[in-house]
């Protein structure tokens, strides 16, 4: 047992679990830190695949899918407030929900000349694109370069935004 003061004024009894719960909970705040800087360093290689957009020099990865309204919706805001983009930098990666099926339209704008100008074309402008009917082995390779390691990140929604607090 372990004593520790109490508001009332009188010394009370800890038990051995409940200083552990504390320590625990001391921990968990430090671990949460070292994951956000876990998480960034498996981004990092994927930066190459992002569209850029922003000049800030914060970082922001963002994942998103070009069919979900929320995705849109966030994109949408971003496009229309100049201040977002000058403090954070977003790198935009495409990461499909299953259940918009939006696999082809996700390769076929990374396929295109200018993919962030496509991407704002569908995604903020609602501009219908037909999707190619097949992608290239490399396009392919990239989104499930993307796929990977956003299983591996947790990415369970989209859009998912992770701030990379270190400035570039």
């Amino acid at each position: 047992m372990f004593l520790i003061y109490h508001t009332s004024m009188k010394w009370i009894r800890l038990p051995h679990f409940l200083l552990l719960l504390f320590v625990l909970s001391i921990a968990d705040s430090f671990a949460a830190e070292l994951s956000t800087t876990r998480m960034v360093s498996m981004i990092r290689p994927l930066e190459r695949y992002a569209m850029q957009y922003g000049e800030g020099n914060i970082k922001a990865y963002v994942f998103v899918d070009p069919k979900c309204p929320h995705s849109r919706d966030f994109i949408s805001m971003i496009h229309d407030n100049e201040k977002m983009r000058g403090i954070y930098r977003y790198y935009i990666f495409f990461y499909e929900l299953k259940r918009f099926d939006s696999h082809k339209l996700i390769g076929t704008i990374y396929t295109s000349s200018s993919p962030l100008q496509k991407m704002l074309e569908v995604m903020v402008g609602g501009k219908e694109m037909e999707p190619l009917p097949s992608l290239s082995p490399q396009i392919e390779e990239e989104i499930g370069d993307i796929e990977s390691v956003a299983l591996q990140l947790g990415v369970n929604k989209r859009p998912y935004l992770i701030i990379a607090k270190e400035w570039k």
